[in-house]
């Protein structure tokens, strides 16, 4: 069971690998867009005035409401790249996990990177994308990580033999 989700939470980790740096470019590209409406925005605003434009108050005014709606979508914008980066970070941690699983060592890691992984998994429902197969696959990988550990943490499962130990020289006389 051990190696079966090594192998799930190595191929969870390359999915998220792949989402995260979409996510991380994909926050970066909103924020940064967002940010150029708002300069482009302002700029309208100071040449209507300087025009003397007489919809200038109203122009004003829906500015105002403009930022109001750009400082929201610049927070979502910031969520998504901060999601990204986390997914990036469990492309290594999933990857070590899946090794140290291989080899039956660490198994409080093995654990915790399987609760982050779950997590990581349930975490892109907050940003509206649909629970689907590569999801799946990850929270399969983090249970079966998670048991694996916790049974040759506890001395069962199917970890490896200690090799026996090598026998005494015979006694002469």
């Amino acid at each position: 069971m051990r190696i079966a989700a090594g192998v799930l939470l190595i191929l969870a980790g390359v999915f998220n690998g792949c989402a995260g740096t979409g996510y991380a470019f994909g926050g970066a590209a909103g924020a940064a867009a967002v940010e150029g409406a708002g300069a482009l925005s302002e700029a309208m605003m100071k040449e209507a005035a300087k025009e003397g434009n007489a919809d200038a108050k109203a122009a004003a005014e829906a500015m105002a409401e403009v930022n109001a709606n750009a400082s929201g979508a610049k927070a979502a914008a910031g969520g998504m790249m901060i999601f990204g980066f986390f997914l990036l970070i469990m492309l290594g941690l999933q990857i070590a996990g899946g090794v140290v699983l291989f080899m039956s060592k660490a198994a409080k890691f093995v654990m915790i990177v399987g609760g982050l992984g779950i997590l990581a998994e349930l975490g892109g429902m907050a940003f509206g994308v649909p629970f689907g197969l590569t999801n799946i696959l990850g929270i399969v990988g983090s249970v079966l990580a998670i048991m694996a550990s916790k049974a040759y943490a506890d001395g069962a499962g199917d970890a490896p033999a200690a090799p026996a130990a090598p026998a005494a020289p015979a006694a002469e006389g």
